[in-house]
């Protein structure tokens, strides 16, 4: 069964993946240099995920 989703859509998808690719990137560069205490757990490879559950949600519904 295809899904029809709509060209604008698609275009936010690919934006917001690629930006949370950046953020990731960004991440690990700042942990390996001992720039920050803590553990980080990169996202990367996995973006789509948060991407298309979110892009489901509607304005009234909450996540955690």
């Amino acid at each position: 069964m295809a899904i029809n989703i709509p060209k604008e859509d698609l275009m936010l998808m690919l934006e917001r993946m690629w930006r949370i690719r950046q953020f990731e990137r960004q991440v690990i560069e700042v942990y390996s240099a001992g720039e920050f205490v803590g553990a980080a757990h990169p996202y990367i490879g996995e973006e789509a995920v948060a991407v298309g559950a979110c892009i489901a949600l509607n304005d009234d519904d909450y996540i955690a």
